[in-house]
């Protein structure tokens, strides 16, 4: 019996890991394929070329994006002099669209060329966004 319960719990967690792996899977693969596709219009004309940029998305009633995600935006901001840009996912819906935006806070980094090259879905420490920043195949 003990052992029957054992094997369960086992399968369950290998269904589980292997949902996740392939959540993962279609994130990067929609990461890539962001990558080769033109910014839509509004952010195209808000992200300029030529240095590393930070899409931040919200919306008006997400409390941790105001009370976490923000002050951390902030932080980086003035610690790196990164370009930040805090869209309203529902107001910037074809923008939260291209990149596969289902839950805020979300932050997106953009590369030089103004590619994506990393997602954060939900909340992103500090140590997070300027270990993305400074990883040397991202940015």
């Amino acid at each position: 019996m003990l052992l029957e319960r054992v094997w369960v719990l086992l399968l369950a967690a290998a269904l589980l890991a292997a949902v996740y792996a392939f959540w993962r899977w279609g994130q990067q693969r929609r990461l890539a394929e962001a990558s080769r596709l033109p910014l839509p219009a509004d952010l195209d004309a808000l992200v300029r070329a030529g240095r590393p940029a930070l899409i931040y998305f919200t919306t008006a009633d997400c409390a941790q994006c105001r009370l976490r995600q923000t002050p951390i935006v902030k932080q980086l901001s003035a610690q790196t002099q990164v370009s930040v840009h805090t869209l309203d996912a529902v107001q910037h819906e074809t923008a939260a669209r291209f990149f596969g935006i289902m839950t805020v806070p979300t932050t997106v980094w953009l590369d030089a060329e103004r590619r994506p090259v990393a997602v954060n879905h939900g909340l992103a420490t500090l140590d997070q966004l300027l270990s993305q920043l400074s990883a040397p195949k991202a940015l």
